[in-house]
């Protein structure tokens, strides 16, 4: 699987430029799994994170962070996910680079006390994102807190990621014309990180920019399914995703975004 998922990494750098959408882009993420201390709730959460943004901006730094918060998942180990991204691989060792040697100081310069709300010690990774398909809507239409979809999937042995995108992005046209919009998929590939014995090569998301784009998308989804079988879509995706699990729905809330 390492080297499928190294391959597959590769494929992904390199077709980006022919993709059939200019909206499939590349960024790089990081996840933080976490369980609250006890007495801690999400409101001390969102206090304990406020001063970053501060210190982002002061600094000039691309980054956003958004918390995932699980609302239906069956096996869920934990309280909490902070999904954290930057615009490019510069960017991510840039801002890691000012928060190993400089917010200490600036931090206490700012009376910002030590972070106690909950223990992030037992998961953290690195990943590549990929965006393959985006349908957005207005900024001021978007819902403060998202519904996302997380699937954990495999590859085919012979997946051609570049005919693979392509294929998301005849999705894209294929949905914008039948009349869905505000939703988008991702891909997540592992680049640095906890992934020991992991059963994936890569994490599908699909989010909506609000509920009312999610619940469009339930009440057309069986004739838009037909739609995508008789398209050839959902066949020729078979030839390079082998599986998928079920989904975990999480919600997500964007707590801060310096990207510019």
């Amino acid at each position: 699987m390492r080297n499928l998922v190294i391959t597959f990494t590769i494929l992904f750098s390199s077709v980006a430029a022919f993709a059939e959408t200019s909206d499939q882009y590349i960024h790089r993420s990081e996840f933080f799994f976490c369980n609250f201390n006890e007495g801690k709730s999400y409101a001390d959460l969102l206090e304990e994170q406020a001063p970053y943004e501060d210190f982002l901006k002061e600094k000039g730094l691309q980054y956003n962070r958004i918390n995932l918060l699980p609302i239906w998942d069956n096996d869920a180990e934990y309280d909490y996910v902070m999904w954290g991204n930057w615009p490019s691989g510069q960017d991510q060792y840039k801002e890691w680079g000012a928060y190993m040697n400089d917010y200490p100081e600036w931090a206490s310069n700012n009376d910002v006390p030590p972070q106690n709300v909950g223990d992030c010690a037992k998961g953290a990774v690195s990943m590549r994102f990929h965006s393959v398909l985006r349908l957005r809507i207005p900024m001021e239409d978007r819902d403060e807190r998202l519904f996302t979809d997380w699937r954990r999937c495999k590859l085919t042995e012979d997946a051609n990621v570049a005919e693979l995108k392509a294929l998301y992005a005849k999705q894209e046209k294929l949905a914008k014309d039948f009349g869905l919009n505000g939703y988008g998929v991702s891909f997540f590939t592992p680049y640095r990180g906890n992934q020991t014995g992991a059963d994936w090569d890569f994490l599908m998301m699909t989010h909506w920019y609000n509920a009312e784009s999610r619940m469009n998308m339930i009440s057309s989804w069986a004739e838009f399914s037909d739609l995508l079988e008789d398209s050839g879509i959902r066949k020729e995706r078979s030839k390079h995703i082998e599986s998928c699990s079920g989904a975990d729905t999480y919600q997500a809330h964007m707590v801060y975004n310096t990207h510019n």
